[in-house]
């Protein structure tokens, strides 16, 4: 000990041992204190007060610290015990860790390109892991492309006709393993060992290769494109287009102030036209009313195209004036039309007969 405490009225010794055992000696009441230097004889450091003027019965009070000392230990362990495990717990449950403990069951997809898949990378199911990639990409022995093995959990149940295809988390993220799963309610579910054809999304990669191979597409078109448009004999057949072109547009603009005239003319006759097209629309019309006129009116038109008796009196007489005159007029024509059908008459009956 550096310092020493000083209490009024009493004496305190402090003496420490190899036992790891404290023996205090205590004599008075504690009053109060004031720090002074420390004073050490040996192992022993000793505090008294210089007020003290008579001797007082000395209690000797022994505490055993080990059993204490145990105690402490246990709860700091158990504490520290405790906190280790509940760490453990974490690291496990949403650690890589905890994949080792989970059952799964193998799923086999063919992809004709798996470039970007490794072991370890996800299976998702609209955007939730369940499953991953078990191994790299292998080649197959017969057909094109190449075979993932997949592990998916236990507890979850891929249906049959779900799609599985390469995608990517971004233009250049990770590479996964995507699942789409068919519309409507499931009736089956793959077994495991199942072997299924998948498909690839678009990616960067894609867009890349397909970008490559556009450009060289395009570098012979404009290569083709300079060899054979744009040589010597097709730029001077161009140059005489060009030339036929502006003599054409000259010629036609002369045309055009010739056609301004013939356009005038033709609206004059346009209009002339009209005109006679109006007037043949008012004789039309007033024939209609005349005819109107004589079918529905009360004149003599009218009678005789109404009245049928009247018409074939105006016939007889018509036909007696032919006959006979005006001096010896006679009404011939009724007899003559008597005449046939008298002579009707028995024919009809001899062929009754």
């Amino acid at each position: 000990m550096r310092d020493a405490f000083i209490f009024t009225g009493h004496r305190v010794i402090f003496s420490v041992r190899p036992t790891r055992l404290f023996r205090i000696s205590c004599s008075g009441a504690l009053n109060n204190a004031r720090r002074l230097p420390n004073r050490r004889t040996k192992n022993t450091a000793i505090w008294k007060s210089p007020l003290l003027a008579k001797k007082q019965p000395r209690s000797t009070i022994y505490f055993e610290m080990n059993r204490h000392e145990r105690g402490l230990e246990f709860k700091v362990g158990a504490f520290v015990f405790v906190g280790l495990a509940m760490l453990g717990a974490l690291i496990v449950q949403f650690g890589r860790l905890g994949e080792g403990f989970k059952i799964y069951y193998p799923l086999t997809v063919r992809f004709s390109d798996a470039s970007g898949l490794l072991k370890g990378s996800d299976v998702l199911l609209a955007g939730a892991k369940l499953g991953k990639v078990s191994g790299g990409p292998r080649m197959v022995r017969e057909g094109q492309g190449v075979d993932v093995p997949l592990k998916i959990y236990d507890y979850i149940k891929v249906p049959e006709g779900s799609k599985f295809t390469v995608g990517s988390s971004g233009l250049l993220g990770d590479r996964f393993v995507n699942v789409v799963m068919p519309p409507g309610q499931p009736k089956a579910f793959l077994a495991p060992n199942t072997h299924i054809s998948g498909a690839r999304e678009t990616g960067i990669d894609d867009i890349t290769r397909e970008g490559g191979a556009l450009l060289t597409e395009l570098r012979g078109t404009v290569q083709r494109l300079n060899q054979e448009t744009l040589s010597s004999e097709n730029t001077q057949n161009l140059k005489a287009s060009m030339e036929h072109l502006n003599q054409a547009t000259s010629a036609l603009a002369e045309s055009s102030k010739k056609l301004d005239g013939v356009i005038d003319e033709a609206d004059s006759t346009m209009a002339s036209a009209k005109k006679a097209a109006d007037n043949l629309q008012n004789a039309i019309d007033d024939t209609r009313k005349v005819l109107r006129t004589a079918t529905q009116g009360k004149g003599l038109v009218a009678t005789l195209l109404n009245n049928q008796e009247l018409a074939n009196d105006l016939h007889a007489l018509i036909s007696n004036l032919r006959a006979h005159g005006v001096l010896f007029y006679r009404d011939s024509a009724a007899t003559t039309q008597t005449k046939p059908q008298e002579q009707t008459k028995p024919a009809r009956q001899t062929r009754g007969r």
